[in-house]
């Protein structure tokens, strides 16, 4: 955790942290939803736009299948690095989950449709609109979480960890882009990832067994 691919990515995400924070307090929610979506859309040319449909429409699924798919082929890299990235997932979304429930915010879609009528989101093709429970962005919790704990698998190779740090952006945005959350939900769902990540990786360090090192197929030999 205290190697420089670590350091790289915790850097990157404070900076994004604070200028989406500092974002999110001075702009009305509805109002910055429409910049990141609409307005933003307009700036953009018919093919450009489509192309942007269908990468944000797949990309956004590394927070859904993503962590899962990772963990099963760390299996066969090392067991305890497919045990940390489960692990964090799972505390992510204890506690991601809940305050969904208990929060109960109303997504993009059912927020527009009750205060602003008038105002037709973006919406594309395949993808549904959710109406309930935006509070945090589970999604981005998971993909900051996993992108966190690829950085930390592979932190002699610094280079990766700004490109980790895209992708997780990226998912995020992607939330935002298809009218599933607001810019608020994807912050604090980072936060969750970022933080119950390390807190997995301070537990797991603290003692570690020989068979953590072995891939599933060495361990499946002995």
């Amino acid at each position: 955790m205290n190697s420089k691919a670590c350091k790289l990515f915790l850097l990157l995400y404070v900076l994004f942290f604070i200028g989406l924070l500092v974002t999110v307090l001075c702009t009305e929610q509805g109002d910055l939803h429409l910049l990141l979506t609409l307005d933003y859309l307009s700036t953009g040319s018919v093919l450009w736009n489509a192309f942007q449909d269908i990468f944000f429409k797949y990309i956004t699924e590394l927070g859904a299948w993503g962590p899962f798919i990772v963990a099963v082929f760390l299996l066969f890299y090392k067991v305890g690095d497919a045990l940390v990235v489960s692990v964090a997932q799972l505390m992510a979304a204890l506690v991601v989950y809940p305050i969904k429930v208990l929060v109960a915010a109303p997504r993009p879609s059912l927020f527009f449709n009750m205060n602003f009528p008038d105002v037709v989101l973006h919406q594309v093709d395949g993808v549904a609109l959710h109406a309930m429970n935006s509070f945090p962005s589970g999604h981005t919790a998971a993909v900051f979480s996993l992108m966190l704990c690829l950085t930390i698998v592979f932190q002699k190779r610094i280079w990766l960890a700004p490109i980790f740090f895209v992708l997780a952006l990226l998912t995020a945005y992607s939330r935002i882009y298809l009218s599933q959350h607001f810019a608020e939900d994807v912050l604090v769902g980072s936060m969750i990832g970022v933080v119950m990540t390390l807190l997995t990786y301070w537990l797991y360090q603290r003692k570690r067994y020989a068979w953590e090192d072995e891939s599933l197929i060495d361990l499946c030999k002995k």
